[in-house]
């Protein structure tokens, strides 16, 4: 092999290597393919925290609207059809707070405490009321004590609490993103418009 054959084949193999660096066809495919699996987590991961925003959003103002009306009654006692009804409007209300999210796997108790003796001795007044699964059923008996914070509740006096909790789903096509669900609690605590909100028609004298 002679000396110019050799440094003419050595010239074309590097003029085909300059060619084949400078050849961007296909660079786009290329490209995208390592950008598209990034864009679809960004993509997915936005919309569903934009709809994980909006469901704690709506459950947050939810425990406190529910606390707020009930604590305006002067009386929501069960044993009356028509205060049934009070309860009942109030939980329909929170289901349409909550359209289009899914509202099954809420649960709201809405829990009536007084304090008794020198206010320190904090108990229900009368049962508490929880909603759960579109319905509304006793919870806590009467005389069942309950913590609330040092000088919350004057001797005598009493307040509502609203305890609430939330199961969040994820979409379906975000679950490897964020989980299969996740469990949320809030709390509310209002003072009655009246001295008292009576729940079993007895003008809130209970002896505990």
């Amino acid at each position: 092999m002679s000396l110019s054959y050799f440094k003419k084949a050595c010239r074309q193999l590097g003029n085909s290597l300059k060619r084949a660096i400078h050849n961007r066809d296909g660079i786009a495919a290329v490209e995208f393919g390592y950008i598209a699996p990034v864009m679809l987590l960004m993509l997915v991961g936005s919309v569903e925290a934009s709809r994980a925003i909006s469901i704690d959003r709506r459950f947050s103002s939810i425990t406190s609207m529910v606390g707020d009306l009930v604590s305006r009654e002067q009386e929501i006692g069960v044993n009356s059809a028509e205060n049934i009804t009070k309860l009942t409007a109030i939980m329909k209300a929170v289901e349409h707070v909550m359209k289009p999210h899914p509202f099954d796997t809420l649960e709201l108790e809405v829990i009536p405490v007084m304090g008794f003796g020198d206010g320190t001795d904090t108990k229900l007044y009368a049962p508490s009321y929880k909603y759960s699964g579109g319905s509304v059923a006793t919870a806590r008996a009467r005389c069942e004590a309950y913590t609330l914070p040092a000088g919350l509740v004057a001797p005598g006096g009493s307040v509502i609490v609203v305890e609430a909790k939330y199961t969040y789903v994820p979409a379906t096509y975000a679950t490897w993103l964020f989980g299969t669900s996740h469990d949320w609690e809030d709390k509310a605590t209002h003072s009655p418009r009246h001295s008292c909100v009576d729940f079993e028609d007895n003008n809130c004298v209970v002896t505990c």
